[in-house]
C-alpha cells in the first residue's frame, strides 16, 4: 500500500509581508523548514532550525487566527 503525499505547506498571502521577520533560517527558506523533518541524532543543526521556524509559524498561524495579529499594508515604493 502507497504512502498517501503530505501537502507541502506553502506560506499564506497574509504572512508574506512577515516574511523577513521570521529569524533563525540559516539561509534556507521559511517553506524548506516548515516542510522539512530531520532527525536531531542525523542532523541536530538542522532540526534545530526547523523547530524554531515552525514555532514562529504556528504563533503566527495562531494569532492570526484570533485575529490578534495586524499586518501593516505593504510600503508602495515609486
Amino acid at each position: 500500500m502507497a504512502k498517501a503525499r503530505k501537502k507541502k505547506w506553502t506560506m499564506p498571502a497574509w504572512m508574506e509581508p512577515l516574511r523577513s521577520s521570521i529569524c533563525n533560517t540559516g539561509g534556507n527558506s521559511v517553506e524548506e523548514l516548515v516542510n522539512g523533518n530531520a532527525d536531531p541524532v542525523i542532523n541536530l543543526p538542522l532540526s534545530t532550525l526547523q523547530a524554531c521556524v515552525k514555532s514562529q509559524v504556528a504563533l503566527l498561524l495562531s494569532l492570526n487566527s484570533r485575529r490578534m495579529l495586524t499586518v501593516p499594508p505593504r510600503e508602495i515604493n515609486g
